[in-house]
């Protein structure tokens, strides 16, 4: 994180908790404040944000309501932390599907957290694509795949390196031959 940067929870006028990150000089980028909510104090601001720009008639000249005496040296945002199961703070009523594939729609809090199921799974997918494939290309394409994703499990420790072994050897019979020319 830049120096300069801070990051502080405050609250708008409605009493709506918010994120202020403030930069001491200059103005902050969008770049910056992902890197700010990212990265500070190890990580505890990650989460989703809305941001709400006022762009109204009022901030330019129309009632001199923003006017300031003196611009201040830095610039800051304000970020409003949308949370899971709440109600959004911008409309009030929908929060993103953070916590649902998007693809089938099901809830991830309802799954099976299991790192062995989710492996057999992914292995019965590679199989079954591996026996639907035409080229010998895509075959290979799809045993790879899985190897690498039992090299991922291995490398976040979902799973020991002597497990990996194994599983890479009850797969190899599924590795189809190198392709012909």
């Amino acid at each position: 994180m830049k120096r300069g940067i801070k990051i502080e929870h405050a609250y708008d006028r409605h009493d709506t908790i918010m994120v202020r990150v403030s930069k001491a000089r200059g103005q902050l980028t969008l770049g910056e404040v992902e890197e700010a909510l990212r990265y500070a104090d190890g990580q505890r601001w990650c989460n989703h944000y809305a941001i709400l720009l006022n762009c109204s008639e009022s901030t330019v000249g129309g009632n001199g309501l923003y006017d300031l005496d003196e611009p201040p040296a830095g610039d800051t945002v304000d970020l409003y932390p949308i949370e899971d199961g709440e109600l959004c703070p911008v409309c009030g009523t929908f929060t993103p599907p953070f916590t649902y594939c998007p693809t089938c729609g099901a809830s991830w809090k309802d799954m099976d957290l299991d790192v062995e199921k989710r492996l057999a799974s992914m292995k019965e997918e590679a199989v079954r694509e591996i026996g639907r494939a035409k080229s010998p290309e895509a075959k290979l394409a799809w045993y790879w795949s899985h190897i690498g994703a039992l090299d991922l499990a291995r490398q976040l420790d979902f799973i020991t390196e002597a497990r990996r072994q194994e599983l890479y050897e009850e797969f190899k019979r599924y590795k189809p031959g190198p392709p012909t020319n």
